[in-house]
């Protein structure tokens, strides 16, 4: 068995394997309340959740909630997309934040790795 997953998931591991596969597209690494918390690029929004969904050491299946918030005071990046992951077989949940400029409010559709994403992003849109 694997060495890392008989020690189970800690929020280190997880910045660990994150920082390993996805190298300088996660920044801002932080941990409030135990919750670990992180931003990628609009960009590599997709690209860190396939990774977190596909990892067999993380194993973050579930999205738990996708919303938005407006950050009037930081200019090119005022409205973040905020998802929350869940490893359901650890009980481990952590938060991915993607900035993004009021004039250009694209981010890439998550709802291609998760069904629940669907209806959370047409509401978060609508934000």
């Amino acid at each position: 068995m694997d060495k890392e997953i008989m020690m189970g998931l800690t929020n280190e591991l997880i910045k660990q394997r994150l920082t390993e596969k996805c190298g300088e597209a996660m920044f801002h690494f932080d941990e409030s309340y135990g919750m670990l918390s992180f931003e990628a690029s609009k960009e590599n929004n997709l690209k860190v959740l396939q990774f977190l969904f596909d990892d067999e050491v993380l194993n973050f299946r579930f999205l738990t909630d996708l919303c938005a918030v407006n950050y009037p005071d930081l200019p090119g990046s005022e409205l973040a997309v905020v998802y929350h992951l869940h490893n359901l077989q650890e009980n481990i949940r952590i938060r991915l934040k993607v900035f993004t400029s009021i004039a250009e409010p694209d981010v890439f559709n998550a709802s291609k790795l998760s069904a629940a994403a669907d209806g959370m992003e047409r509401d978060t849109l609508d934000f």
